[in-house]
């Protein structure tokens, strides 16, 4: 646009102008001189002096420019450093437009002007800054300030001014930021931001810097970015506030490009044989920018970390200095900020591939340029996960996810030496020292990824979260490694994954005592807690069986002395009862507690529930249609009721429990029942059940502390109970003998059996005649009966319809004397039946229970000798001569009352009633007599019994 000479003019005033240095130095007025005669020895001068318009539009003549430059030699004093006073500084309106339209036609003294500009602004924060101290307005004094921000703002719609006018703000604000710092009386940030916004002039820079940065290219905007670190490191800390506005309002464009700078400082720094201070500075303030906006504008943060992912290599295997220096770039930001590292890892899980990430781990080339070494380069990598916490569920997720790549072989060798470095960690420290990682590691997020892993089919999984468990157990207890195996309780099938169970409790349990037994109470809450879950309760069971058999057979030398399934199942028993509720798994559940046997040191409350729990599932076994499994479930419940029933409190409840169940609506079909007894009240409520709320003390016989009760009368129409199914008559009578089987080893304490016997008589009496009043050893007279003919029709009709009441008796009758204290059960069906024969016809129905009861007294000893024999010929009798019997029988026993003190004990044990010596007097047996004589035809052989009796009663006599 210009000749030759007029570029020499344009350069001689950039000269001129940049020698004044408005901030440093005063313009010679010889300098003045001679460059005023070389303009006018020009004979262009005029054509470029009428370029330079004046305010009102006149041309400024030279005159008029050495009119400025005398007034910014003798009035601008500014040294950057020191407040400026503001009588110092006369520049008004029209000089700051002939500066301003000085630099729209001759660029080249753009820096001189701009410069110029900084000097209106530093006065008018320095009028701020005071004015604020002096608590007067602050918003109407800074008439220089606005008008150049006016004119600059003029040029921000030429793109040629934006990039200028922007790094003259950064340069500017970091001198005024810098320069009148103390007269702020806060260190925090947004009390330091709302400071210098408050302030018209700096605000007016840091807006006029936001809208440049609005229409700037990527390259200015890399040299705005270079320039902000730059200004950052150099006017550090108090050029926060300009970086923390710029992130916030343009955090996509600032982080992206603070991050892409901070890179290639740090690239181009390692090149640098000796090293950079100032781009290692910037590299570190681009760290702590980022991590500043880090928590505000987290998802651009996350954007421009993904952005430098996308810089790694994912087809070669070569990688380029950029390529190289991303790895490092990012682990020296996780080292400024636990935050920061956890965004840079999560986003590492979600962005990078298996591929890329094995093509960067293989060529170790950069590992050995920026760390020296792999051990090196593991023990940094080491420390930054060590400051990782919510990105530790992402990075589990990566590592369990990893697919068989060669990078697998990296990752699990990496693993293993973290592991190895926590644990050389922990025991060097401190108690109370917290590790972000282990911590987080220990959130159920996480332990929900590193627990199923045990069962992973991939080894390297399953080995990595046992590392897991083991460190983490060490770290804070025994909790998670309870989590884990009762987790693998539950969930493990087959032996292989089984094994795993002793693999943890050999690694843990001689640090954590109880291992096992609290494992086994967490599987077992587990299986509680979730009901529906019937899968895993059965798996559980299933598990603890093969234990077990594993355990008392040392198969295979799985065990060691330290894992004891035996004792964890007899220290969780009572948790084991609530599952007996589940049928399904109920007879398994009966093995488990019989294989693993019950402690010594059981409680009776406890034995009360084990038993209380347990005899339903003794009855649940005998409708069991494989034999085999029915004798082992039997089995089973007998070997734990003998051993908790050797306890005489809990012996008694035992029985009366046997008895109870055995003759209810819903299991009496099991041993015989008739379908006329099936009934019970829909409302009736155990006194029993009542009882057992408050106290747990066992309710005895009379003959120790009875619980009284009686029937309820008038409750409505009895309504039917559900019970088994139609019993084959020789299951009937195979369980009767398991029945009684059953209660006669309950009966055993101690080598004893006459207690236990003696509680069963008890019992039983207490079950069928619960009216205490009548229920003594003597028979009353016939004419008695009358009294008490309803419950004597009650007793009958039970025994007629409950077959196992006949078993119990002839328990009582062959253990003598217990069938004594059982009197009142024989006399009451006696006394029916003798009725009975007086005036009906012989039955079938009534033999038989003549039959069985006279049968009972002669087994129990009750009758002599030859009242033994009449049980023998009722069948050829007539009913009246039965009834005549019945009657000698009965007048015999009221004369002879059934006491226990009749029986001795001789020098076997054995307990019996001697009636060799006892004389049974004639008016008891003339009648037999006299019926076998009356019917000696079918009876003959009946006669010389009798006769032997009378005979040895005479050589008694005599």
């Amino acid at each position: 646009m210009f000749n030759c000479f007029g570029s020499y003019i344009s350069s001689s005033f950039y000269i001129i102008l940049e020698g004044f240095n408005f901030c440093l130095c005063i313009v010679s007025m010889k300098k003045y001189i001679l460059l005023k005669k070389q303009i006018m020895d020009n004979k262009e001068w005029t054509e470029i002096s009428q370029s330079f318009m004046s305010m009102d539009g006149s041309p400024m003549a030279l005159d008029g420019l050495q009119s400025l430059i005398n007034t910014l030699s003798a009035n601008v004093h500014y040294t950057g450093s020191t407040a400026l006073p503001k009588e110092r500084f006369k520049l008004d309106v029209r000089t700051l437009n002939d500066i301003f339209q000085l630099m729209l036609k001759v660029p080249a003294c753009k820096s001189a002007v701009l410069e110029c500009f900084g000097v209106a602004y530093d006065h008018s924060v320095y009028q701020c800054v005071t004015n604020t101290e002096k608590k007067s307005d602050v918003t109407t004094q800074y008439t220089i300030s606005d008008e150049v921000n006016d004119m600059l703002k003029s040029l921000l719609s030429n793109r040629g001014w934006t990039s200028v006018l922007s790094t003259w703000c950064i340069k500017v604000l970091g001198q005024l930021s810098s320069k009148y710092a103390s007269f702020i009386n806060s260190v925090n940030l947004d009390d330091i931001m709302n400071f210098w916004l408050v302030c018209p002039p700096t605000r007016h820079l840091i807006e006029m810097m936001s809208d440049c940065l609005k229409n700037i290219t990527q390259e200015e905007a890399d040299s705005c970015i270079s320039a902000l670190l730059e200004m950052l490191i150099e006017f550090n800390p108090h050029y926060d506030w300009v970086v923390a506005y710029m992130g916030n309002s343009f955090p996509e464009m600032i982080i992206s490009r603070i991050l892409s700078v901070g890179l290639y400082d740090s690239v181009s720094n390692r090149k640098e044989t000796s090293g950079n201070p100032g781009k290692l500075a910037k590299v570190k303030s681009a760290i702590g920018i980022v991590c500043h906006l880090s928590r505000s504008h987290l998802k651009e943060v996350e954007n421009g970390i993904s952005e430098l992912y996308k810089l790694l290599p994912s087809g070669s295997s070569d990688m380029t200095e950029i390529q190289k220096g991303v790895l490092p770039f990012l682990l020296h930001m996780c080292t400024a900020s636990s935050f920061m590292a956890d965004i840079i890892v999560k986003v590492l899980t979600s962005a990078v591939s298996f591929e890329v990430l094995e093509i960067v781990i293989t060529n170790n080339s950069w590992i050995i340029e920026y760390y020296g070494s792999v051990e090196a380069f593991r023990n940094y990598l080491s420390n930054v996960i060590f400051r990782l916490d919510e990105s530790v569920k992402g990075l589990l997720h990566f590592i369990f996810s990893t697919e068989d790549t060669n990078c697998i072989v990296y990752i699990q060798e990496f693993v293993t030496d973290f592991v190895a470095r926590t644990f050389k960690k922990l025991h060097g420290s401190r108690p109370s020292e917290d590790f972000p990682i282990l911590s987080a590691l220990l959130k159920p997020s996480c332990l929900d990824l590193i627990i199923p892993n045990l069962l992973s089919k991939r080894k390297w999984y399953k080995d990595t979260s046992v590392n897991f468990l083991v460190l983490l157990s060490t770290y804070r207890g025994s909790s998670v490694a309870v989590q884990a195996l009762a987790y693998l309780l539950c969930h493990s099938e087959g032996e292989e994954q089984l094994c795993l169970v002793y693999r943890l409790t050999n690694s843990l349990q001689p640090i954590h005592g109880g291992l096992i037994t609290q494992s086994l109470k967490a599987a077992l809450t587990m299986t509680l807690i979730n009901p529906e879950n019937s899968n895993m309760r059965l798996q559980l069971i299933e598990n603890l069986t093969l234990l077990l058999s594993w355990e008392n057979g040392n198969e295979r030398g799985k065990l060691s002395a330290i894992n004891k399934f035996s004792k964890a199942v007899q220290m969780s028993i009572e948790m084991f009862l609530n599952l007996l509720s589940d049928r399904n798994i109920s007879i398994q559940i009966v093995t488990i507690i019989a294989e693993a046997g019950l402690s010594e040191l059981i409680s009776d409350s406890v034995a009360m529930q084990i038993a209380e729990s347990l005899l339903p599932i003794f009855f649940i076994s005998l409708n069991l249609c494989d034999p085999l499994e029915k004798n082992e479930a039997v089995s089973n419940i007998q070997a734990i009721l003998t051993k908790i029933s050797s306890q005489s409190s809990v012996q008694s409840f035992i029985l009366r429990m046997l008895i109870k169940t055995a003759t209810d609506d819903k299991f009496g079909s099991l041993l015989g029942r008739s379908d006329e007894s099936v009934f019970h009240q829909d409302n009736h409520v155990s006194l029993f059940e009542k009882n057992k709320k408050h106290s747990t003390l066992v309710s005895e016989s009379h003959r120790y502390n009875a619980v009284l009760y009686s029937g309820v009368i008038g409750k409505g129409p009895r309504m039917a109970v559900k019970r088994f199914g139609d019993i084959r008559r020789e299951d009937v009578a195979q369980n009767l003998d398991i029945f009684i089987e059953t209660l006669t080893k309950c009966c055993v304490s101690d080598s004893e059996t006459t207690d236990g016997i003696t509680r069963v008589a008890m019992i039983l009496l207490e079950i069928l005649s619960p009216d205490v009043m009548y229920n003594g050893l003597p028979w009353p007279e016939e004419e008695f009966l009358k009294v008490t003919i309803e419950r004597d029709l009650y007793i009958k009709k039970t025994l007629e319809t409950q077959p196992v009441l006949w078993e119990i008796l002839r328990v009582l009758a062959v253990n003598r004397p217990a069938l004594c204290y059982c009197s009142v059960i024989l006399r009451a069906p006696l006394g029916i039946l003798m009725s009975q024969w007086s005036s009906e016809q012989q039955r079938p129905e009534l033999l038989e229970m003549t039959s069985k009861i006279l049968d009972l007294m002669s087994l129990g000893q009750l009758l002599p000798p030859p009242l033994t024999m009449i049980s023998e010929i009722l069948a050829k009798i007539s009913p009246q001569e039965v009834a005549v019997l019945l009657r000698d029988v009965w007048s015999y026993m009221r004369e002879n009352v059934p006491s226990p003190a009749l029986f001795s004990k001789d020098s076997n044990g054995y307990i019996w009633r001697d009636f060799k010596n006892l004389h049974v007097e004639t008016r008891y047996i003339d009648r037999l007599r006299l019926i076998v004589l009356s019917n000696i035809d079918k009876l003959g052989y009946c006669y010389k019994r009798i006769v032997d009796v009378e005979e040895g009663d005479r050589k008694m006599i005599h």
